[in-house]
């Protein structure tokens, strides 16, 4: 006898095996943060070099001299000095985020930063998830210790930017 019921096609061997995004811990992001840290300090230092080489080179050295007489008040050096920094450290991150998804930190410890959907994110979240940074800190930084608690490793950043840092396998950081 043969049966009246339809058979199902079995999709189950078609669908690609996907691997579980794991989220990132605690300690694996605070050292990525850590490396990140170091990174702009060598990158400020490396800057701050070159820029007295090629002012030197060209001899414009004067010029400096000059721009220091105008702006002998040193609130406004220290004031123009934060602005350069500020944009510098925005830049850096925003720039991988919205990039390639992770900072040279991140990527040392195969991390990556993400939507909750596991897409890129575009510029504009990678400067809200920035700007919310602080909001993680200014409560003696437990938005960032929320990820010990949190059930999905999320900091307050993360939730409010919608994003998740998760580990990238092997395979695919080559």
């Amino acid at each position: 006898m043969t049966s009246t019921i339809p058979q199902q096609p079995d999709t189950r061997k078609h669908l690609p095996l996907a691997r579980p995004a794991y989220p990132a811990g605690f300690f694996s992001r605070s050292l990525a943060f850590v490396i990140d840290l170091v990174v702009l300090s060598v990158a400020q230092l490396v800057g701050s070099a070159l820029i007295q080489v090629i002012l030197r080179f060209f001899r414009l050295t004067q010029l400096v001299t000059y721009i220091n007489s105008i702006l002998e008040d040193a609130t406004i050096n220290i004031a123009i000095a934060g602005v350069l920094l500020t944009l510098t450290v925005i830049g850096y991150y925003t720039f991988f985020w919205t990039l390639v998804g992770f900072t040279p930190g991140k990527a040392i410890l195969g991390l990556k930063v993400v939507r909750k959907n596991g897409s890129k994110l575009s510029f504009g979240r990678s400067l809200l998830r920035f700007f919310c940074y602080w909001i993680s800190a200014v409560p003696l930084f437990l938005g960032y210790f929320w990820v010990l608690w949190d059930r999905n490793r999320r900091a307050w950043h993360d939730k409010i930017a919608g994003t998740q840092v998760i580990y990238t396998p092997k395979s695919l950081r080559k």
